[in-house]
């Protein structure tokens, strides 16, 4: 079955620490679901689907080869790095989970694993807001992201980012001095 990818090996090597010699069949199932995953999402599946047929046909917009070429192909660069990074760690064979090492290169801990990922998912989410910001911004050269129909996903237009820190709706219930009253160990 063939896939339709929005980026080419040599642009996500060039876009990400990804080295030269990886081979292309080590990255390709992690861009296919990067796409599905995060583009997909991004997009809404009518826009995702259009653009993968125009793509296949040769028939972009300038406004969508601006798109993929600007905005989704570094996103889904990082995403796919994303995904792919502990299966450089790890190798599933037929009879197990492998963790294979070289003389001369030491593996990765998970600590550093965690982090490293995170960073990358952290750049990943940057360029994701960058694109949702100039989809929203250029709605109008984007008939399908405005007008998404009602089948499969709708565009998710809401901002990358999250944070850690949690606010109760209606913040006028509780001031600061509130909460340091609240603490046992701050009478």
């Amino acid at each position: 079955m063939a896939y339709t990818l929005f980026i080419s090996e040599s642009r996500l090597k060039r876009l990400t620490a990804v080295h030269e010699n990886l081979e292309p069949q080590e990255l390709t199932p992690f861009v296919i679901q990067a796409q599905d995953v995060y583009v997909q999402d991004l997009l809404g599946t009518k826009f995702y689907n259009n653009l993968k047929t125009r793509v296949i046909s040769g028939t972009t917009s300038t406004q969508e080869v601006n798109l993929l070429n600007d905005y989704i192909a570094p996103m889904l660069a990082n995403y796919a790095v994303y995904l792919a990074l502990p299966s450089f760690n790890y190798k599933m064979k037929n009879k197990s989970v492998l963790n294979p090492s070289a003389e001369e290169a030491q593996n990765t801990d998970l600590s550093e694993l965690k982090y490293l990922r995170g960073s990358i998912k952290d750049t990943a989410d940057f360029y994701r807001e960058r694109t949702r910001e100039f989809l929203i911004d250029n709605d109008t050269d984007f008939p399908d992201y405005i007008n998404p129909g009602v089948d499969g996903m709708m565009p998710d237009k809401r901002n990358a980012y999250s944070s850690g820190i949690v606010i109760p709706r209606g913040a006028d219930c509780c001031t600061w001095a509130d909460l340091n009253r609240a603490d046992p160990n701050n009478p």
